[in-house]
Protein backbone atom coordinates (compact mmCIF):
# COMPACT_ATOMS: atom_id res chain seq x y z
CA UNK A 1 0.00 0.00 0.00
CA UNK A 2 1.61 3.23 -0.86
CA UNK A 3 0.57 6.95 0.16
CA UNK A 4 0.78 9.97 -1.06
CA UNK A 5 3.42 12.76 0.21
CA UNK A 6 6.21 11.50 1.87
CA UNK A 7 6.83 9.79 5.81
CA UNK A 8 7.46 13.25 7.06
CA UNK A 9 4.05 14.10 6.73
CA UNK A 10 2.36 14.64 10.78
CA UNK A 11 -0.74 13.85 11.75
CA UNK A 12 -1.41 13.94 15.49
CA UNK A 13 -3.17 10.80 16.67
CA UNK A 14 -5.18 10.77 20.30
CA UNK A 15 -6.40 7.12 21.66
CA UNK A 16 -10.23 7.31 22.23
CA UNK A 17 -9.67 6.57 25.82
CA UNK A 18 -7.83 9.85 26.13
CA UNK A 19 -10.45 11.65 24.39
CA UNK A 20 -13.15 10.32 26.75
CA UNK A 21 -11.49 11.60 29.56
CA UNK A 22 -10.19 14.89 28.03
CA UNK A 23 -14.02 15.67 27.57
CA UNK A 24 -15.44 14.56 30.99
CA UNK A 25 -12.03 16.74 32.66
CA UNK A 26 -12.92 19.89 31.07
CA UNK A 27 -16.44 19.57 30.86
CA UNK A 28 -17.27 18.45 34.66
CA UNK A 29 -16.27 20.14 38.05
CA UNK A 30 -13.70 18.76 40.23
CA UNK A 31 -16.79 17.43 42.42
CA UNK A 32 -18.17 15.55 39.43
CA UNK A 33 -14.52 14.07 38.91
CA UNK A 34 -13.52 16.44 36.46
CA UNK A 35 -10.88 19.14 36.44
CA UNK A 36 -12.65 22.27 36.29
CA UNK A 37 -12.18 24.21 39.80
CA UNK A 38 -15.85 26.44 37.96
CA UNK A 39 -18.43 27.17 35.36
CA UNK A 40 -17.49 27.74 32.04
CA UNK A 41 -17.77 31.54 31.51
CA UNK A 42 -16.88 31.37 27.76
CA UNK A 43 -16.05 29.42 24.70
CA UNK A 44 -13.15 27.54 25.27
CA UNK A 45 -11.00 25.05 22.85
CA UNK A 46 -8.81 22.31 23.39
CA UNK A 47 -6.78 20.60 21.34
CA UNK A 48 -5.87 16.94 21.95
CA UNK A 49 -2.20 15.64 20.64
CA UNK A 50 0.23 12.74 21.09
CA UNK A 51 3.16 13.59 22.46
CA UNK A 52 4.89 11.32 19.67
CA UNK A 53 5.04 14.01 17.12
CA UNK A 54 2.97 10.89 14.76
CA UNK A 55 3.56 11.16 11.27
CA UNK A 56 3.05 9.03 8.17
CA UNK A 57 6.02 6.61 8.26
CA UNK A 58 5.42 5.51 11.77
CA UNK A 59 1.86 4.81 10.99
CA UNK A 60 2.79 3.06 8.38
CA UNK A 61 5.08 1.08 10.39
CA UNK A 62 2.03 0.16 12.99
CA UNK A 63 -0.11 -0.53 9.50
CA UNK A 64 2.80 -3.11 8.90
CA UNK A 65 2.98 -4.72 11.85
CA UNK A 66 -0.71 -5.33 12.25
CA UNK A 67 -2.05 -5.81 8.61
CA UNK A 68 1.05 -7.66 7.57
CA UNK A 69 1.37 -5.61 4.38
CA UNK A 70 3.93 -3.67 2.73
CA UNK A 71 3.57 0.48 2.74
CA UNK A 72 5.58 3.04 0.85
CA UNK A 73 4.95 6.73 -0.82
CA UNK A 74 3.84 7.18 -3.99
CA UNK A 75 7.13 9.70 -4.44
CA UNK A 76 7.11 13.32 -5.99
CA UNK A 77 5.72 13.13 -9.45
CA UNK A 78 2.66 10.98 -8.43
CA UNK A 79 1.95 13.24 -5.49
CA UNK A 80 1.84 16.77 -7.38
CA UNK A 81 -0.23 14.72 -9.86
CA UNK A 82 -2.38 13.39 -7.35
CA UNK A 83 -2.31 17.26 -5.86
CA UNK A 84 -3.85 18.91 -9.09
CA UNK A 85 -6.24 16.05 -9.63
CA UNK A 86 -7.54 15.68 -5.77
CA UNK A 87 -10.99 14.96 -6.82
CA UNK A 88 -10.55 12.35 -9.57
CA UNK A 89 -7.74 10.40 -7.20
CA UNK A 90 -10.13 10.74 -4.20
CA UNK A 91 -12.46 8.77 -6.01
CA UNK A 92 -10.22 6.15 -7.52
CA UNK A 93 -8.83 5.53 -4.04
CA UNK A 94 -12.78 4.92 -2.41
CA UNK A 95 -13.54 2.86 -5.62
CA UNK A 96 -10.63 0.61 -4.89
CA UNK A 97 -11.03 0.87 -0.89
CA UNK A 98 -14.96 0.31 -0.10
CA UNK A 99 -16.20 -2.38 -2.01
CA UNK A 100 -13.41 -4.91 -0.39
CA UNK A 101 -14.36 -3.53 3.06
CA UNK A 102 -17.74 -4.42 2.13
CA UNK A 103 -16.71 -7.75 1.15
CA UNK A 104 -14.66 -8.57 4.11
CA UNK A 105 -17.54 -7.36 7.05
CA UNK A 106 -19.83 -9.35 5.34
CA UNK A 107 -17.63 -12.60 5.24
CA UNK A 108 -17.25 -11.62 8.70
CA UNK A 109 -21.00 -11.17 9.45
CA UNK A 110 -20.42 -7.64 10.44
CA UNK A 111 -23.76 -5.93 8.63
CA UNK A 112 -23.34 -2.10 10.65
CA UNK A 113 -20.62 -0.86 11.34
CA UNK A 114 -19.88 3.22 11.91
CA UNK A 115 -16.45 2.59 10.36
CA UNK A 116 -15.20 2.82 6.70
CA UNK A 117 -12.40 3.35 4.11
CA UNK A 118 -14.18 6.20 2.83
CA UNK A 119 -11.60 9.20 2.53
CA UNK A 120 -13.17 13.00 1.78
CA UNK A 121 -10.29 14.66 -0.41
CA UNK A 122 -9.33 17.24 2.15
CA UNK A 123 -8.03 14.33 3.94
CA UNK A 124 -5.55 13.53 0.94
CA UNK A 125 -4.55 16.97 0.47
CA UNK A 126 -0.44 17.65 1.82
CA UNK A 127 -1.28 19.12 5.18
CA UNK A 128 0.38 18.26 8.24
CA UNK A 129 -2.97 17.41 10.56
CA UNK A 130 -0.97 18.57 13.77
CA UNK A 131 -1.76 20.36 16.64
CA UNK A 132 -0.81 21.82 20.07
CA UNK A 133 -2.23 19.96 22.26
CA UNK A 134 -0.27 21.77 25.82
CA UNK A 135 -3.44 23.77 26.90
CA UNK A 136 -5.41 20.97 28.38
CA UNK A 137 -2.27 19.88 30.22
CA UNK A 138 -1.09 23.43 31.38
CA UNK A 139 -4.65 24.67 32.44
CA UNK A 140 -6.14 21.06 33.75
CA UNK A 141 -3.01 19.62 34.71
CA UNK A 142 -4.69 17.05 32.41
CA UNK A 143 -2.34 13.57 31.71
CA UNK A 144 -2.69 11.44 28.89
CA UNK A 145 -2.73 7.74 30.23
CA UNK A 146 -1.74 6.33 26.27
CA UNK A 147 0.25 9.37 25.38
CA UNK A 148 2.11 7.59 22.31
CA UNK A 149 0.35 5.44 19.44
CA UNK A 150 1.68 1.99 19.42
CA UNK A 151 1.17 -1.21 17.69
CA UNK A 152 -0.04 -2.66 20.83
CA UNK A 153 -2.54 0.29 21.81
CA UNK A 154 -3.59 0.09 18.24
CA UNK A 155 -4.26 -3.44 18.40
CA UNK A 156 -6.11 -2.60 21.49
CA UNK A 157 -8.66 -0.34 19.45
CA UNK A 158 -9.18 -3.08 16.84
CA UNK A 159 -9.87 -6.04 19.47
CA UNK A 160 -12.63 -3.83 21.29
CA UNK A 161 -13.85 -2.81 17.89
CA UNK A 162 -14.45 -6.90 17.23
CA UNK A 163 -15.69 -7.85 20.18
CA UNK A 164 -18.53 -4.93 19.56
CA UNK A 165 -19.16 -6.16 16.10
CA UNK A 166 -18.51 -3.22 14.00
CA UNK A 167 -14.89 -4.76 13.07
CA UNK A 168 -14.61 -7.96 11.15
CA UNK A 169 -12.38 -10.81 13.10
CA UNK A 170 -9.46 -12.23 11.61
CA UNK A 171 -8.75 -8.73 9.62
CA UNK A 172 -5.40 -8.54 11.33
CA UNK A 173 -2.22 -10.45 12.10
Amino acid sequence: MKFLWTKDLRLNTVHVVDVARALWAVAALDSEGGLRKGPVSAVEVYNLADENDTDQGSINQHLEAIFGIQTGFQGTIVSQFAKLNLASVTEDVNDEHLQPWSEICKAAGVTATPLTPYLDKELLRDNALSVDGSKIKTTFGFVYERPKMTTDSLREVIVEFEATGVWPKGATN
